[in-house]
């Protein structure tokens, strides 16, 4: 995205955020121009921000804290474990390069990170719309269900995983293997 096209979306949303018929906010006006110099600024600041990311090749350690604070680390439903600077400039290195979070990788990394090991992950087929009406609507053929298969012991909060880092339109059913 090139520095104009960020300043307009800037603007944008700097607009959207003024009330409704407030203010007049055709070209030319002062309240334009103040929604444009500020849109400039704020642009301007995530511009640079991002083009000095992609510079840094690694996470000082002096500043690993701030990074892992800046991105949300550490992960909610940890164990109370320390982890060496490797391990967590390697998580800090996953969050940073994970980009699709709706398929079956990032779910067995996701879960490797607490310790979990994923066996085998069981979609449903959805229901049929041509099903009589007298057929159970919560049976094994729910549209939004899985069955995650895990290798026992869990020694995580499974419950606080799913509830934030996975799709909350789903139901996950969990059984454990040896």
């Amino acid at each position: 995205m090139t520095l104009e096209q960020l300043i307009e979306l800037y603007a944008s949303v700097l607009r959207q955020l003024l009330p409704v018929d407030g203010y007049d906010t055709a070209n030319g006006t002062v309240i334009s121009q103040d929604i444009y110099a500020h849109a400039k600024a704020l642009a301007q600041v995530d511009f640079d921000g991002r083009r000095l990311l992609q510079f840094i090749e690694a996470v000082p350690n002096e500043l690993l804290d701030e990074y892992e604070q800046s991105i949300g680390l550490p992960l909610k439903c940890s164990l109370n474990s320390t982890k060496t600077i490797e391990e967590r400039l390697q998580i800090i290195n996953w969050v940073k390069t994970t980009t699709n979070i709706f398929n079956y990788s990032y779910l067995k990394q996701l879960l490797k990170l607490f310790g979990i090991e994923l066996i085998d992950l069981v979609k449903y087929k959805p229901m049929q719309c041509t099903a009589s009406c007298i057929s159970p609507v919560n049976t094994e053929q729910l549209r939004y269900k899985v069955k995650l298969i895990l290798k026992n012991p869990v020694n995580a909060d499974m419950g606080c995983i799913i509830e934030n880092y996975l799709p909350a339109y789903i139901r996950y059913d969990i059984e454990l293997r040896n």
